[in-house]
């Protein structure tokens, strides 16, 4: 039970706020706790202005949630006699979803145009904790909610949320070591003193060894690919997600390089080494998968998605740069033994150039062609400069929008669990 308290000091509660109720005998109230009572009888209008902007309301409607700012005698403190109403001198744009919370009696949605600093700070001075008010402890708590799933949804949810359960957790971390050690033996493939090892098996019982962990890998992030692909809500739509393309990427060198080295014959033996330079390459690609087990990659690369079209515009800017620039001076160093011997190779110039990187392998020697050079650099920097501004203010902007995101999708959950609490209905 909430009350509000008289202000004579006589110790008992005015209004009861469970019914509106009074405490207290009619003519031994002042008008002025008379018009309290009135205020806080369940179907009084109630009067809030936030900034100079005026929200109306009923009592029940903020009483609902009792232990908030609003709906307990906290709110008083902010009457203002004169204006008759509740003055609040906070953000507009954040109460509007935070009156919303209270009609919809549980439902926040929190607006995608402020900071979520705000957003945070606003339901801390109104004493709105969601997880408390809709009496979750834990939104990632297993016993929280019990949701009936089929055998093929477990599965999906076991494979891609490492939280799901403790064997969903040791299945990830698995998967992990998985990477490491297949990135590992990737690595140490190329250092000359260890290529021995990994190529021919009669100079060392340890390529063996190597090959078995290959194998094991393999196996492994094949179950995992195919289990995925069992699980997935939609199979035919299981290669639009880059992640499991990805998952695709990284299987598929092995079983290539198995099938060149069972099918090549001796005439073959140039095709199969070619053939195996581009398997073993391309097994760069399993640390992409690295992205799973990583929510910041995950929301870096949604956010470069999001700025597409400004990293084009960037893209078309150089191209069109290089190609003028190379173009240029592939023609003045005509005559002249500088190396621009063709136009991709006064493109490359053109490149290195413009990134501010300058390797130094080319340089031209001509009076026009040490201008051309002079004028690239500083249009290079210009080039880089000028687009950056907007890429960066872009990448804000979508980073903003990928974290709102997410923290509505928590929000949701949130209320799910407390639905299924019998929290809110």
């Amino acid at each position: 039970m909430v009350c509000v308290y008289c202000a004579n000091g006589n110790g008992k509660a005015l209004v009861d706020l469970a019914n509106g109720t009074s405490n207290s005998e009619p003519d031994k109230m002042d008008e002025k706790d008379r018009k309290k009572v009135e205020r806080w009888k369940p179907y009084a209008i109630v009067k809030l202005s936030v900034s100079g902007k005026i929200y109306v309301t009923l009592r029940k409607t903020l009483t609902f949630f009792p232990d908030t700012m609003l709906g307990s005698e906290e709110i008083e403190q902010y009457w203002n006699e004169d204006l008759g109403l509740y003055y609040f001198n906070r953000h507009r744009g954040v109460f509007n979803a935070i009156l919303f919370f209270y009609q919809s009696r549980g439902i926040f949605r929190a607006p995608t145009n402020v900071e979520p600093d705000i957003i945070k700070e606003e339901m801390e001075f109104f004493k709105i904790d969601l997880m408390a008010l809709l009496g979750v402890a834990d939104p990632n708590a297993e016993d929280e909610l019990e949701i009936k799933m089929t055998l093929r949804e477990k599965l999906h949810t076991f494979l891609v949320d490492p939280q799901y359960s403790r064997a969903a957790l040791y299945w990830s971390f698995a998967d992990m070591l998985a990477i490491v050690a297949s990135i590992i033996m990737l690595v140490a493939e190329s250092v000359p003193s260890a290529a021995q090892y990994f190529e021919d098996p009669e100079k060392s019982d340890v390529y063996y060894f190597l090959y078995s962990v290959e194998i094991l890998v393999n196996g492994f992030f094949t179950v995992d690919f195919l289990l995925k692909l069992i699980s997935w809500p939609k199979p035919w739509l299981f290669f639009k997600s880059p992640l499991n393309f990805l998952d695709f990427m990284a299987i598929l060198p092995f079983y290539m390089e198995l099938i060149a080295m069972m099918t090549s014959s001796g005439s073959s033996a140039g095709g199969k080494f070619v053939v195996l330079r581009i398997c073993r390459t391309s097994r760069v690609v399993r640390i992409f998968r690295f992205a799973r087990h990583s929510k910041e990659l995950l929301v870096v690369m949604k956010v470069v998605s999001g700025a597409s079209k400004e990293f084009a515009m960037l893209a078309m800017l150089i191209m069109v740069f290089v190609l003028l620039f190379g173009t240029l001076l592939y023609y003045s160093e005509m005559g002249y033994d500088s190396g621009y011997n063709s136009i991709p190779l006064g493109c490359w110039w053109a490149i290195v150039t413009v990134t501010t990187v300058g390797y130094g392998d080319l340089a031209p020697q001509s009076t026009i062609g040490r201008l051309i050079g002079s004028i690239a650099v500083v249009l290079g920097i210009v080039i880089l400069a000028l687009p950056m501004t907007v890429i960066v203010s872009k990448f804000n902007e979508s980073y903003g929008d990928v974290k709102r995101t997410t923290e509505r999708e928590q929000l949701k959950n949130v209320r799910a669990h407390a639905i299924a609490n019998g929290a809110i209905y």
